[in-house]
């Protein structure tokens, strides 16, 4: 017969053997049930892709390989707006949209896109930081967590032509990212008439002559080999393109607490890294372009840098009560301390 302190001791030992045990079957079953399927159009090899490989390093070091990404770069899982229909039935849990994603969700959060808005990365950097807690409410509403905002850059005007002035884009074909509607009023307040295209077209309609203008981050514009079909980039931002990383609420909320807290923390860190990385590597894509052969035109100055910025104000004031209401771009005046 076994004594009972013996029977006290093996007790206690077999507690601690199940609770391992559970702790790693429990584990097991997360590798499976938690790896988050990413999609974005940033392609392999880009300073975006490269952050976000470490980050899933990283982030499956810490949760013990209970969460993880399975990443789809490069376009692979469809435009944006393919991404976001394959979200919604489930086939995609999160992904990192710009402005043409995340607007067809929240078509107010594209007030942040608004052309020539933003002066400087402190004005960005600033209303973002204010606006993060009304939109992460609005996001949630529609079915989706706002894990982080997402450096996309200050976009620039690449051309077969120069432009100096807002009427030097006339009669030029110039791209326009379908779905987009701040794109096309930017534009069309520009006199021009954009020719739609699904981003994934770029390439085959500059090739082909379809379009002899688009718009892109430096870094974006070299990452693409867009800059190859060009002679020219303004050097004055069209505008700041903001970028967020959403995931499904539905799946997001499958996620055990400590785990779910994890990815919006580590989510976070990272992004802030990658937005450093990325403001250093822009100007360094600058110089890279102007090594490549295209003639960086300066910022204007005077009567003409004010046509373009009077371009804020006809867009602004035409997508008041359409995209967005008046009272969130009243908001962000405020923020930015304009009339």
């Amino acid at each position: 017969m076994f004594s009972r302190k013996s029977i006290i001791l093996f007790s206690w030992l077999l507690g601690i053997c199940l609770s391992c045990c559970l702790a790693k079957t429990d584990c097991v079953f997360a590798k499976q049930q938690y790896m988050i399927k990413f999609a974005t159009v940033a392609p392999e090899g880009s300073t975006w892709i490269k952050q976000l490989r470490k980050f899933d390093k990283d982030i499956r070091k810490k949760s013990g390989d209970c969460l993880g990404l399975l990443v789809y770069a490069g376009g692979i899982a469809g435009d944006e707006l393919d991404v976001l229909k394959k979200i919604r039935i489930g086939q995609i849990h999160c992904a990192a949209f710009s402005g043409v994603g995340f607007g067809q969700i929240l078509p107010m959060v594209r007030v942040l896109d608004l052309p020539f808005l933003f002066r400087n990365y402190e004005e960005t950097d600033l209303v973002h930081r204010e606006m993060r807690p009304f939109f992460t409410d609005a996001f949630r509403k529609r079915g989706f967590e706002l894990i982080s905002w997402a450096e996309v850059g200050n976009v620039h005007l690449f051309s077969k032509k120069p432009i100096r002035r807002v009427k030097d884009l006339r009669g030029l074909k110039v791209w326009a990212w379908t779905g987009d509607p701040i794109a096309k009023e930017t534009l069309s307040a520009m006199g021009v008439n954009p020719i739609p295209l699904a981003i994934t077209d770029v390439t085959t309609a500059l090739n082909t002559g379809m379009i002899d203008t688009v718009y892109a981050p430096p870094l974006g514009a070299l990452a693409l080999q867009w800059h190859t079909s060009m002679d020219y980039m303004t050097a004055l931002p069209l505008a700041h393109s903001t970028g967020a990383i959403l995931v499904s609420s539905r799946y997001f909320n499958k996620l055990p607490r400590d785990l779910a807290d994890m990815l919006i923390i580590s989510f976070q860190s990272a992004v802030k890294e990658l937005t450093l990385i990325l403001r250093k590597q822009t100007k360094e894509s600058v110089g890279l372009i102007r090594d490549s052969g295209l003639t960086i035109i300066p910022v204007p100055t005077g009567a003409d840098l004010d046509e373009f910025y009077n371009v804020h104000a006809r867009v602004a004031r035409n997508l008041t009560d359409k995209i967005y209401p008046k009272e969130v771009l009243d908001r962000v005046y405020v923020i930015l301390k304009r009339p």
